[in-house]
């Protein structure tokens, strides 16, 4: 989380940082003890203490326990996110309960994508897919709730605002995105080039990656590895600075329902330029919540080329603060940002003021292409000393605004999301804003938006 003033045409980013965080002998989860010193999930009182006196270091802390948590190996060589079931599979769980083995992981294009009525031409050059998870809380809450059925949605719609029942404060819903190494993407020496992150414009057509004109240079042949190198802004001069290796990256070879998926959802029709089992997945980000206080916990990662001084949304601070949670190499080689509230100072569920600091809180591999017309652009704004600050691009977004706005009008159309509201850029949004009049709030569930089934 950080406070952000207007300057020149936008934004510059300034972080406030408080020293105090609590010191705690917990486990982290409720089954297992995963590092000393710490708890999952964290008392709703000690966070929201924490976001009432801006105490960001130990909001940082908190949100780098919950990626190692994330990252760590659990069996079989998977980190624990990666044994977590999609909704795909959960709703499969719940139509054949009699079925011994689910299906397979399948790839997604990201749901915001089309939500956001993005033409595809726009995110042609990223070819990104995603596999939203949910842990196993969020996924017996989802079956236990029948939560993805149309028709348990629409008992809970009762009167002008309604609400699905709460998930519990163990639940975690992720939202990793991959690039996919196919062979027609490799040189003749195995190197594969990529756009990487190296800050935003504030474009009203937003700031795709094919616009970003920086690179890094991945080397998917040798065995060794880059902690922290430099950016390629020519993206046709590699050198040991700019060159990075899987090492680097949370990465792991897709199987043939993958490839299979990946082809399908990039509509690839040419057999040399279609994935195959074998290929390489590289995560490149991830959106993470956490249901720890009623609103979430909201945090998101993005692989960095320079993770020791990350760019904008992330900062020094926020890469400093993971020092000492012992995260794996490959973990530490990702930036983060964090929005634990919409605006500061934090406002009430009910009855707040849009009127504070603004907090941004997006993934430049997700939102950063998002452009004015994404966004309804007469709520996307935030007042700050009489000053009118405009947040209708993706780079002024923040998860915990966007996620709340996940609403359906259950006797909507399918093909229409079932009349949910356009995505908001940062703004206190509260449980009786006029958006959520005659609709189901989600519980900050776009995951349950975007696998309703209409038949059930």
């Amino acid at each position: 989380m950080k406070t952000i003033k207007l300057l020149t045409l936008v934004f510059s980013f300034l972080i406030v940082v408080s020293c105090n965080e609590e010191n705690k002998k917990e486990v982290y989860s409720k089954k297992e003890t995963l590092v000393e010193n710490y708890q999952y999930p964290s008392d709703s009182t000690t966070i929201n203490k924490w976001i009432a006196n801006n105490n960001f270091n130990a909001m940082y802390k908190h949100s780098w326990y919950i990626w190692k948590h994330l990252t760590t190996p659990v069996a079989n060589g998977k980190l624990r996110y990666q044994t977590w079931s999609s909704p795909a599979q959960i709703l499969e769980k719940m139509n054949h309960p009699e079925k011994n083995m689910v299906s397979g992981i399948k790839f997604k294009k990201p749901n915001q994508f089309s939500h956001a009525k993005i033409k595809q031409t726009d995110f042609d050059d990223t070819d990104i897919v995603e596999i939203v998870a949910y842990n196993e809380a969020a996924e017996k809450y989802a079956v236990d709730n029948k939560i993805f059925y149309i028709s348990t949605l629409k008992k809970f719609q009762k009167g002008e605002y309604s609400q699905v029942p709460e998930f519990p404060d163990e639940a975690i819903t992720i939202k990793p995105v991959y690039k996919v190494l196919t062979q027609d993407k490799l040189s003749t020496d195995g190197i594969y080039t990529m756009a990487a992150w190296h800050g935003p414009e504030y474009k009203n057509s937003g700031y795709p990656e094919k616009e970003w004109k920086s690179c890094i240079h991945v080397n998917t042949k040798e065995n060794k590895s880059n902690p922290n190198g430099r950016l390629d802004y020519n993206c046709n001069d590699k050198n040991e600075d700019n060159t990075y290796f899987l090492n680097d990256f949370i990465h792991f070879k897709i199987d043939q329902t993958l490839a299979d998926s990946y082809n399908s959802e990039n509509t690839i029709k040419n057999d040399n330029q279609k994935a195959q089992a074998g290929d390489i997945a590289l995560l490149v980000g991830m959106h993470v919540g956490t249901k720890e206080i009623k609103r979430w916990v909201w945090q998101t990662f993005w692989w960095s080329p320079m993770p020791l001084t990350p760019s904008i949304p992330s900062s020094d601070d926020i890469a400093s603060s993971k020092n000492g949670i012992g995260l794996s190499k490959v973990a530490s080689h990702y930036a983060m940002d964090i929005a634990y509230s919409m605006i500061i100072p934090a406002q009430p569920y009910i009855g707040g003021e849009n009127e504070g600091e603004i907090v941004v809180g997006f993934n430049p591999y997700l939102e950063s292409g998002f452009g004015t017309n994404v966004f309804n652009t007469k709520m996307s704004y935030v007042e700050n000393s009489g000053t009118k600050i405009a947040t209708n691009l993706g780079a002024t977004s923040n998860c915990m605004s966007c996620h709340m706005a996940a609403a359906v009008h259950t006797k909507g159309k399918p093909s229409n999301g079932y009349d949910s509201p356009d995505y908001i850029g940062d703004r206190y949004l509260s449980y009786k804003d006029s958006i959520f009049k005659n609709r189901l709030m989600l519980d900050f569930a776009w995951s349950i938006q975007a696998n309703i089934d209409s038949l059930k």
